[in-house]
């Protein structure tokens, strides 16, 4: 081979080896310019939780005050107290019951008597005295006795009992009673009193108009009604008409016993005046 053949063939050899450098370097900048154009949506990776670190808190305890450190707090910080508490006192128990005076020896409680505690018992009939020469009549009973003041004052019976058939008539507030000889009793329970009229009155000299639902006394007891001194307003109007009833009476020293037959009501009327019953 000769020497410009030689030339020729390292120039192209130089040309061919160029072109490869070149084409190498085209290569490398296609892949980069299709790199930085890809549009693909990149693969999410799994994050691996972080572990929180722990944090050591120190507890400071502050030492215990002296003296001069606990006045200044007390100075700087006032007492909002004004007032002691109130200590509340104590209050005895009221005893309600019967006084029994002065105790000689302090006990633990209110001194007390066995009878207080024993149930009350009836009382037995207070009866006319023995010395009386003559009792009550049974037919009055015996609860009017259980008075002693009136059982005293009532005395001794000085005649025996005497039953007659009479008249009765009822009135607002009490009775009229007459016997066949003329005698009246006419009794106000509620104001504790009586009227007696031995002998019969002359007739009224005006009739009487009752209100409504009431009865004018009848012609036997209409005098003694009028006549009497506070008798009409004690007794009132009649409710009812006369009646026939078995009157029992019992004169004593200090009064006299009456019973009507037809209510089983027994008076007792002092001579004072004064009326007790019906029993």
């Amino acid at each position: 081979m000769g020497s410009s053949q030689f030339s020729v063939l390292s120039s192209q050899l130089k040309a061919v080896s160029g072109q490869r450098s070149a084409f190498r370097l085209l290569l490398v900048v296609m892949v980069m310019i299709a790199g930085c154009g890809a549009t693909g949506t990149p693969t999410p990776e799994a994050l691996v939780p972080a572990v929180m670190p722990k944090v050591l808190a120190t507890v400071y305890i502050s030492p215990t005050p002296d003296a001069a450190q606990q006045e200044a707090t007390r100075a700087a910080v006032p007492s909002t107290a004004t007032q002691p508490p109130a200590v509340p006192t104590t209050v005895p128990t009221a005893y309600v019951g019967v006084f029994l005076g002065e105790a000689d020896v302090a006990e633990a409680g209110p001194a007390m008597v066995p009878e207080m505690f024993n149930p009350p018992t009836e009382a037995p009939p207070i009866t006319i005295a023995p010395t009386c020469p003559a009792q009550a009549d049974p037919i009055f009973g015996t609860r009017w006795a259980g008075e002693a003041a009136l059982v005293q004052a009532l005395g001794c019976p000085v005649e025996l009992v005497s039953a007659y058939d009479g008249n009765v008539q009822v009135f607002e507030r009490g009775v009229m009673y007459a016997r066949p000889g003329g005698e009246i009793w006419a009794i106000s329970p509620s104001a504790e009193t009586y009227w007696y009229v031995p002998v019969a009155l002359p007739p009224p000299p005006n009739t009487v108009v009752p209100p409504s639902g009431l009865l004018a006394p009848s012609a036997g007891f209409l005098s003694v009604w009028q006549a009497a001194q506070g008798l009409s307003d004690a007794l009132g109007f009649a409710r009812l008409e006369e009646q026939t009833s078995a009157i029992s009476t019992q004169r004593f020293q200090g009064g006299v016993l009456l019973a009507d037959g037809s209510s089983g009501q027994v008076f007792l009327l002092l001579a004072n005046g004064t009326a007790h019953g019906p029993y």
